[in-house]
């Protein structure tokens, strides 16, 4: 009888012991952040993921803007939407219950409330727009591997979409339906990225830009104004082998769209205020400008291969070389001499706006020899002091 007492409380004490090891390993496991891996590369959260109950749980907002979708919070009711043109999910704070394009589905996890930031089961989410989803324990990493066809920009609770290959340009207002704004001929090839510029409540400009081809020195840049969810202005320009300064303002808050050579400036209720030929004005044959300073008297475009920063008197439509008036005559013979494609005319000539102070427009030169920098202050009713 000792015997027995004595073998049950070692079996005791084994039990007791294998448990405590196993609580150990589980709390430092928790202790570890998780880690959720979108297409490759891991995601940064404001709000940490966290798991409870086997499920990982999402920040709703910050999925949504990982998965390129529009998420709504519904206070009334307690009622989550999130949305792409292809996918529509519904949820309540609190049920398993969930829509899905019209269809209910019991969820294995319900989405919860932790300290006013509303989570999200990941794996029901993510599938639900068509993504792969796998749990690396060891890791507590959550692998997620979805096709992205669409750019998605928003503005408060304005979303916008476009669709990479067919151009379609979709528009929602929070959880109401998606429409199709426009059919467009553009396309993305490889580096996409959509924004926009809400220049009012009922008047938006997007700008889609793609950077494609080894190594990556093609760039294609694509805008669309939309009037009431409606498209009613597109333009495109396309540039090789430089960076992009062209501004998507004026100084006196007027979108400027570049199409080509012709640049267009629209005001905040949508109206073409003017439109410009550039090669007419300046004399360059280039097919596409960039414009890096514009206010209601002058711009400042770049012919995007002559490269040569040019002033335009928007009154007498007189068109000024900068650098014949900025730079010597030494330094003008050099930049005309380089290969326009040469590392050396990276930044073409060198001048960039720096901005204007009444009449006087302000100017930093960097030349490539030496690396020397300067400032230039070009007056504009007398000309360079």
């Amino acid at each position: 009888m000792e015997k027995r007492k004595l073998w049950f409380v070692a079996l005791l004490l084994v039990g007791v012991v294998a448990y405590a090891g196993e609580g150990e390993v589980s709390a430092n496991s928790q202790s570890q952040p998780l880690i959720i891996t979108l297409n490759g590369l891991d995601e940064e959260f404001q709000n940490k993921p966290f798991l409870q109950n086997g499920s990982v749980y999402l920040p709703l907002r910050e999925t949504g803007t990982m998965l390129d979708s529009h998420t709504t919070w519904i206070a009334e009711g307690k009622r989550i939407v999130i949305t792409n043109p292809t996918t529509r999910i519904e949820m309540k704070l609190g049920s398993k219950q969930a829509i899905v394009n019209g269809k209910t589905y019991k969820m294995r996890s319900i989405p919860d409330n932790r300290q006013g930031v509303v989570y999200v089961p990941a794996r029901f989410v993510s599938e639900a727009f068509g993504a792969k989803v796998s749990w690396i324990a060891e890791e507590r990493r959550a692998l997620i591997d979805v096709e992205k066809p669409y750019l998605y920009a928003a503005h408060g609770e304005s979303a916008y979409w476009f669709d990479r290959t067919g151009g379609e340009v979709f528009v929602s207002e929070g959880a109401s339906a998606i429409e199709l704004a426009a059919d467009t001929e553009a396309e993305v090839k490889d580096m996409g990225e959509l924004t926009v510029d809400q220049l009012s409540d009922d008047v938006a400009v997007l700008k889609v830009s793609d950077i494609y081809g080894e190594p990556h020195v093609h760039h294609m840049l694509y805008k669309f104004l939309l009037i009431d969810g409606q498209l009613a202005l597109e333009s495109e320009a396309y540039y090789y082998g430089h960076s992009i300064r062209s501004i998507d303002r004026s100084a006196n808050d007027h979108a400027l769209l570049m199409d080509g050579a012709v640049l267009y400036e629209v005001d905040e209720e949508g109206s073409v205020l003017a439109d410009y030929d550039l090669q007419a004005i300046t004399g360059y044959e280039d097919d596409s400008f960039q414009v890096e300073w514009a206010d209601e008297q002058y711009y400042v475009v770049r012919p995007a291969e002559t490269g040569w920063l040019t002033l335009i008197d928007l009154e007498s439509k007189q068109a000024t070389r900068l650098m014949d008036v900025l730079l010597d005559d030494k330094k003008i013979e050099i930049l005309e001499s380089l290969d326009k494609y040469s590392p050396e005319f990276h930044q073409w000539d060198g001048l960039q706006v720096i901005g204007r102070e009444g009449d006087a427009l302000l100017l930093s030169h960097n030349f490539f020899i030496g690396n020397e920098q300067s400032e230039y202050t070009y007056k504009l009713n007398e000309g360079n002091e």
